[in-house]
């Protein structure tokens, strides 16, 4: 008498290749998916298109996982409960961190506050020493420190009394570990100074590293326009630029 049934046994098999067919779907969607978001939004500053990217990312690969566990028979009621009541609460409790965060990355591109500028904005002032993920730090006139959230400066009026603010650009940059960063950071440069005849003479382009991760490298592109109206359209393409070198980078050394 035989203790497995073969019927069984391909029942099994099937379903087992089912999910594997589910879970290679979702990484061939979910790739394809994070190429179109970020080509779609080469406008954005590069670390918000990164974010977005990565949520979607998350949303197919969750939905491709809930499949296969559903081809293997098991009850997805609890578990989609749990799942919209925790996805819930997590947008509602960080719903004011995830403003600040998207804020932080218009800070420098489309308003121009950076560190060791004399700003006023929310009817406080001082000298920010300080921009991170969520908050900006003001340093004032009695050595106090201000803390204001990132997306006070998108809702509230700034103003800013350093004198070069109105031409200074300031373009986020998220290079993947696997590029050169000198090779990354010459071919930004080339890149900038190739639009030097709407730059000020007087100040070269400036590239900083802020922050080295294990799978990226965030910096800055500091550069000052020859005429302040020029200023937001010529961040726009710039950026437009250095995300496609990048792109082109991670391309060629993935080859």
């Amino acid at each position: 008498m035989n203790i497995f049934d073969p019927m069984d046994i391909t029942s099994v098999i099937v379903r087992l290749a089912v999910v594997a067919g589910i879970l290679l779907a979702t990484f061939i969607i979910a790739r394809l998916l994070n190429a179109l978001i970020r080509k779609g939004l080469k406008p954005v500053p590069p670390l918000v298109a990164d974010q977005v990217a990565r949520w979607f990312s998350i949303f197919i690969w969750l939905t491709g996982i809930l499949l296969a566990i559903n081809q293997l028979g098991l009850n997805l009621d609890i578990l989609l409960l749990l799942i919209g009541l925790a996805g819930i609460a997590a947008i509602v409790a960080s719903r004011d961190v995830l403003t600040n965060f998207v804020s932080r990355y218009f800070l420098g591109i489309y308003i121009p506050v950076k560190t060791g500028d004399d700003v006023q904005v929310a009817g406080f002032k001082g000298r920010v020493v300080e921009i991170n993920q969520v908050t900006t730090l003001l340093l004032d006139d009695e050595g106090s420190i201000i803390t204001v959230p990132n997306s006070v400066f998108i809702r509230e009026i700034c103003v800013n009394k350093t004198s070069l603010a109105p031409q200074r650009i300031t373009i986020p940059v998220v290079i993947p570990s696997k590029v050169s960063l000198p090779k990354a950071e010459a071919e930004l440069l080339k890149l900038a100074y190739k639009y030097k005849r709407h730059l000020d003479p007087r100040f070269p382009p400036v590239f900083t590293i802020r922050n080295r991760g294990s799978s990226s490298v965030e910096a800055e592109m500091d550069l000052i326009v020859a005429k302040p109206e020029l200023r937001e359209a010529l961040a726009s393409e710039l950026a437009s630029k250095f995300r496609e070198a990048l792109d082109k980078l991670a391309r060629e050394e993935g080859e």
